[in-house]
């Protein structure tokens, strides 16, 4: 403001009348842009409504008294503008009360309280996980009270907590299914999208198949499709990384690198954007540029050229369309696709692209279609994070132009404009939403948003050649995760370094208010400086650094610096996998490793045995309760690009053995998937049976007396249960559980799981099992703390005379079963001291987090984290 007001202070009396004309003529054009002026009138309609509410009938009078005299006035121009600002003025506020629940006698919100209901609706978008849940968004059409079954009409939309980790579920409700709900209807939560009236936490539910959008259904469905083929090429987090980047989708595994991206200021990475959309259509423009420019054109009727030129343009929105839609059709997304959609029609029809009036469309139609856009906070980054962009990135460029000598200085300063821009018009949204604010966002960006266009053509040619031919994809992964595997590091290292962000805890609104009332007369002084500067040609610095020499020399730098960072980005991911790949030769000995797979944030707990053979053999035992625990954990353990395992072993079929489990046979290449069976199948078995034939896994049931080659050094026995099962226990799937040894040179480990609770199949072990068979070096159970051993447990462990004693942990939902125990101070646990075998050592993981067996021809030793 005050290089405005020094500005206006340098010139006479005269020029000073001047330029208040000039200022006059300005305000008078906005007359040329009359869509701007309209959306700005019903978008104030709709703050204003949200702030003062009146009955809609006086908002539909009003509207109609000044659609009357518009009629009268129409041809004074004049007051023909702004009698249509008003009008839409008061259409924003009718629409906006209209969409208000207490407006709606059968909206869902009548139904909000404890009583417990049933509610008709159907699945209206694609389900979303978060943690361990399945969220579904229902579209709600009847409502009995109780157990009555007395149908009402009902409206709205509710969001469904239900049970699941699977974005496809087929034996849950996927999109279009027509679902009933029992249970109690409650009001949403402050983090709660605006567009959800009410939600229900884990109701009953029965599905009944339904009639949604088959083009919505077969996208949806390529989606989840293009999801496994990235994970069934990358390890985790990266593959949750790149289908955040790519499709938009958040899955659980993308939890431990997403409070990194909020607080650097990089969360735009990870949700839909018009710089993506851009390099779709980018894409798209340069692979169908032959319509009007090669052989084709001289066959088609007509105008060749204009008819070639229409064509492409069609491909290009189609495409667009589509990519929206694939990236989960957010407010964001639909946002990005419909300016993406205007910037690619406008020359085509004879128009010149303005960012402002597509904007304006944007939210003009977005918003008649639902009012309460205005408070979603995807809407809102997207939409004024765009907007600063526009505003506020020349002007801050500038500033930074001292830059453009240096080495990709041009880049730096457009990067570092870029961010501050958006961050500028975004500010108080983060603080309002996500409570912090970034300091480090400028430099994060700097170091990652360049690869943003090249993650993007990567992930989508991975997706689609991962469609044709998988192996094909792998490799295309392997360029790939060098690139995450910076982007990442990189991330996670800026939210790490000290005062990278602030945490605020509370942020008045209206401050917020007030923040954006300085920001626009901060960008009115802005551009008033600039405009008075230019029109009586006072030599600022920004005039003499804007000049246009300087703009062509900064483009032909900037462009022969990224040519050089691709060929050398290109050289640089090759050498890295030839040197991963030369130290990636097998150690020669055998490792065993029970891993850690509890839910993040608690103890150890759950069963997962990782077998890698001397002769580079693999074998997984087990998967533990958590899916994401065990991809991260799990991958860990392998290069980048090993995506395959030799055998998957099943012990136990129950979710803390065979959750973990199901997830690795769809993202790995597994040779063959081996369980005991089950009498009476439950519906997890089933569940995971399909699975296996869905991925058509060679899959054998095995028992009692056969034994499993794994690689030219490694043996499973198969000790018990019997081939054909016959249950007499208790517990079936206890009874009927996988009890195993695993024999290698000098290494013998007999594996009880979780059948070691069942004095049933212990017993019939003792007795149909001679001595030789059961011994082992190291002995292995599943147990909890402050528990003991049974008699027939420890009869085993007697037989088997191990030195070591392996405790892994049940999950913490289990009830106390009979297991383990409490340490001594003298090192030997009450549970060695019951096996009364003399020097046994005991290690559980629930205290280790882990443990690791190497043994060698000669020895072993045991590691721990």
């Amino acid at each position: 403001m005050k290089r405005v007001w020094d500005l206006f202070n340098i010139v006479d009396r005269r020029q000073r009348r001047i330029l208040l004309v000039w200022w006059g003529l300005r305000i008078h054009e906005l007359r040329n842009f009359p869509l701007i002026l309209i959306s700005i009138a019903w978008l104030a309609g709709i703050v204003l409504a949200a702030a003062k509410q009146l009955p809609p009938i006086i908002l539909f009078g009003l509207m109609a008294a000044v659609i009357l005299v518009t009629v009268f006035q129409w041809s004074h121009r004049e007051r023909r503008l702004s009698l249509l600002m008003l009008c839409f003025l008061c259409a924003g506020a009718w629409r906006y009360t209209l969409a208000l629940p207490a407006n709606d006698p059968q909206s869902i919100v009548k139904a909000i309280g404890p009583a417990l209901v049933n509610v008709n609706g159907n699945v209206s978008a694609e389900p979303r996980l978060s943690a361990h849940a399945r969220i579904l968004t229902v579209a709600v059409t009847e409502i009995s009270p109780g157990t009555s079954y007395i149908w009402k009409p009902v409206h709205g939309t509710i969001e469904v907590v239900t049970n699941g980790t699977l974005l496809e579920d087929p034996y849950g409700a996927n999109y279009g299914d027509s679902v009933t709900l029992y249970g109690k209807v409650a009001a949403p939560s402050a983090h709660t999208a605006a567009t959800f009236q009410a939600v229900m936490d884990f109701p009953g539910i029965s599905i009944s198949s339904g009639s949604g959008n088959p083009l919505l259904t077969q996208l949806y469905h390529l989606r989840v499709r293009c999801a496994a083929i990235i994970t069934r090429t990358l390890p985790q987090p990266l593959a949750a990384l790149l289908i955040a980047i790519v499709l938009g989708l958040r899955t659980p595994a993308l939890t431990s690198l997403a409070f990194a991206f909020n607080v650097t200021g990089t969360a735009h990475l990870i949700v839909p954007s018009g710089f993506k959309v851009t390099i779709v259509a980018g894409l798209i423009t340069s692979g169908t540029r032959w319509l009007y420019t090669g052989r084709l054109a001289t066959y088609l009727p007509g105008r060749n050229h204009r008819l070639g030129e229409w064509l492409q343009t069609l491909l290009v929105i189609v495409s667009i369309a589509l990519y929206t839609l694939l990236s989960g059709a957010g407010a964001a997304a639909l946002r990005a696709g419909v300016m993406g959609s205007l910037l690619v029609l406008a020359p085509r029809i004879r128009r010149t692209y303005d960012v402002y009036t597509a904007l304006a469309f944007t939210a003009l139609v977005m918003s008649v279609q639902d009012p309460t856009i205005l408070w979603d906070t995807g809407f809102l980054l997207s939409f004024l994070g765009t907007l600063g962009i526009v505003l506020f990135t020349p002007t801050i460029q500038q500033r930074l132009h001292f830059l453009a000598a240096l080495p990709g200085g041009h880049m730096i300063a457009e990067t570092g404009a870029v961010t501050l821009a958006a961050q500028l018009a975004t500010l108080p949204i983060f603080a309002l939403t996500f409570q912090q604010v970034s300091f480090i966002a400028p430099f994060a960006n700097m170091l990652t948003v360049p690869l943003l266009g090249i993650l993007v053509t990567l992930g989508l040619a991975l997706c689609f050649t991962g469609l044709i031919a998988l192996p094909l994809a792998q490799w295309i992964g392997r360029i790939t995760w060098p690139l995450l595997w910076y982007t990442s590091q990189t991330i996670t290292w800026c939210a790490s370094l000290p005062h990278a962000y602030l945490l605020v805890k509370q942020v008045s609104s209206t401050l917020s208010w007030l923040y954006y009332v300085v920001l626009i007369i901060a960008a009115l002084a802005v551009y008033t400086y600039h405009s008075l500067s230019l029109h009586i040609g006072t030599k600022t610095p920004i005039v003499l650094a804007a000049h246009g020499a300087t703009k062509r020399k900064a483009t032909r730098q900037h462009k022969s610096i990224v040519y050089g960072l691709y060929i050398g980005g290109a050289v640089l991911l090759l050498g890295i996998t030839a040197l991963i790949s030369q130290r990636a030769t097998n150690n020669g000995q055998l490792t065993i490793t029970f891993l850690n797979v509890g839910p993040p944030g608690q103890a150890a707990q759950g069963e997962a045995i990782l077998v890698q053979g001397a002769d580079g053999s693999v074998t997984l035992i087990d998967g533990g309760p958590d899916a994401t625990s065990l991809a991260e954990t799990l991958d860990s353990h392998f290069p980048p690009w090993q995506r395959s395992i030799d055998l998957a072993l099943l012990t136990v079929p129950r979710t803390d053995h065979l959750t973990g489990l199901q997830d690795v046979i769809t993202r790995y290449s597994v040779q063959t998937v081996v369980d005991a069976g089950m009498l009476h199948p439950n519906t997890t078995y089933v569940r995971w049976r399909r699975t296996i034939d869905e991925q058509h896994l060679s899959y054998a049931t095995v028992g009692q007396g056969q034994s499993i080659s794994i690689g030219t050094q490694l043996h499973l026995e198969i000790l018990w249960p019997p081939l054909q099962l016959s249950h007499k226990g208790s517990n079936e799937i206890l009874d009927d559980g996988m009890i195993v040894r695993l024999v290698a040179p000098n290494l013998r480990l007999l594996l009880l799981g979780a059948t070691a609770q069942s004095s049933y199949a212990l017993k019939e072990l003792l007795q149909h099992t001679s001595t030789s068979e059961l011994q082992a070096e190291i002995v292995q159970v599943v147990g909890g703390r402050d528990q003991t051993l049974t008699p027939e447990c420890i009869d085993v462990i007697r037989v088997a005379h191990p030195s070591l004693l392996v405790v892994t942990p049940p999950t913490q939902h289990q009830t106390k079963a009979t297991l383990v125990t409490n340490s001594t101070s003298s090192g030997q646990s009450d549970l060695a001291k019951s096996a009364l075998i003399p020097g046994l050592q005991e290690v559980q993981t629930r205290q280790t987090g882990g443990l690791t067996v190497s043994a060698t021809a000669q020895h072993w030793t045991i590691t721990t984290p």
